[in-house]
């Protein structure tokens, strides 16, 4: 057993508020002692409440901001770390798409291996413990890089839980291979069915038979839909009228939705009515859409700088009691040139981005709780008798601390050991 004294938990991840306790709303979190048996944590009290064990270890955080592992719920790991191969020179998405494409030639099962392991060493470092990764699936690509995953989820289980989802067009799953692409993806692993989706005449049908496939292999949907400036794209409004036709009653969440923050007032209200009713969770990829969105070039008439910050409409859609978490999406790629999958550094740029200071205590949940009820993992992202007991001690024992210095070191706790890892060396990918 061990017993940590004096964490600073954030109250919205406790499984209720200690008797008494007062929250401040610019300081939400409450100092708890915590028993820790073997991969579970059995004991959650206010701090000076939990008596001594004999046989039990001890330590003290002394007063540090601990949070549960960190679940970061859309990630691109087989295309990380490809930028010193292929950079966007324009910022664009096309631009991105381009350098991408040409670049798979060297997606061998070595270099994939190599990178996402890089990448998963970096994110055990910083404290995440779950991981979802969408992967470009197709007949040419698709087998090598689901194998890899799939290996890696093998060599990283019992520390970091990976998920895995194939991207591809919505509109090949109404082609012949729409049906084998899913096979191939769940075959490796896969937890939902996934893909990018673009507006056509077609999407409707492309929805409806995705979720035919999703419901007939008994699994849910993760879907990228409207990463773009463009007010009339209403990719999630059609998935949400596709959800409540079908009656989908599967997990469904939806990455990027930018476009629904440059929409008319009363449209973007009508789609998040539909959201909320069809159920759909949404993920929020902060730094990645700061970066794309709204680019100009110097040909750019007045004016060049962007005039939005590229994500979607945040605070309206937890309004309306919708669950959103924020991850770090693509990490040192053609589409986000920077990144470390730090998802404390995602999780401080959310708060000033989107300016979750005002709503503090539940902001939080984006890369934890929340992120972990869209990935269908309860037991994770909280800190509760019988979550998981993988718990991040950071240096800082206020949230403003947190928030100037999101990459400070920190400690880690993994079932009973105690350990702070470091972040491998970028000179280990060979690119310089």
């Amino acid at each position: 057993m061990l017993i940590v004294r004096r964490a600073r938990v954030p109250a919205s991840l406790l499984p209720a508020r200690p008797a008494g306790a007062q929250i401040d709303p610019l300081e939400p979190a409450v100092l708890c002692d915590l028993a820790i048996e073997g991969s579970r944590i059995t004991t959650v009290v206010s701090a000076g409440h939990l008596g001594p064990h004999p046989a039990a270890r001890e330590f003290d955080a002394g007063g540090s901001l601990v949070f549960p592992g960190f679940v970061d719920a859309h990630v691109h790991l087989d295309k990380t770390h490809t930028w010193h191969r292929a950079p966007n020179r324009s910022g664009t998405f096309m631009g991105a798409l381009q350098a991408l494409a040409e670049d798979k030639e060297h997606w061998t099962e070595d270099d994939l291996h190599r990178r996402a392991g890089f990448a998963l060493r970096s994110a055990w470092a910083h404290g995440t413990r779950v991981i979802r990764t969408h992967v470009d699936t197709s007949p040419q690509w698709g087998e090598r890089s689901h194998s890899v995953m799939a290996e890696l989820r093998r060599e990283w289980a019992g520390r970091i839980t990976l998920q895995t989802v194939p991207l591809c067009g919505g509109s090949d799953y109404l082609t012949a291979e729409g049906a084998k692409l899913a096979d191939l993806a769940l075959r490796h692993g896969a937890s939902a069915l996934g893909g990018f989706l673009t507006m056509s005449a077609e999407l409707p049908a492309q929805l409806d038979r995705m979720l035919a496939l999703a419901c007939e292999r008994g699994v849910g949907i993760d879907l990228h839909v409207d990463e773009s400036g463009n007010p009339q794209a209403e990719c999630l409004r059609l998935v949400a009228e596709a959800v409540l036709r079908s009656g989908f009653s599967l997990p469904v969440a939806c990455g990027h939705c930018c476009s629904l923050a440059v929409q008319d007032h009363a449209r973007a209200q009508s789609t998040i009515a539909l959201v909320r009713e069809a159920r759909i969770g949404i993920i929020s990829l902060p730094e990645c859409n700061l970066y794309l969105q709204d680019r100009r070039d110097a040909a750019a008439p007045f004016p060049r700088t962007p005039l939005w910050r590229g994500i979607t409409l945040v605070h309206d859609l937890m309004d309306a009691g919708i669950a959103v978490a924020c991850a770090s999406d693509n990490v040192r790629d053609a589409f986000h040139a920077f990144g470390d999958y730090n998802l404390a550094e995602v999780y401080a740029q959310s708060v000033r981005l989107a300016h979750l200071d005002s709503r503090l205590e539940e902001s939080v949940r984006v890369v934890t709780s929340t992120a972990a009820d869209l990935l269908g993992l309860p037991d994770h992202g909280r800190i509760a008798p019988g979550a998981a007991a993988q718990l991040v001690v950071l240096e800082a024992h206020r949230f403003s601390e947190l928030l100037s210095r999101p990459s400070a070191s920190r400690l880690c706790i993994d079932a009973e050991e105690i350990h702070r890892a470091h972040a491998p060396n970028f000179a280990e990918l060979n690119d310089r």
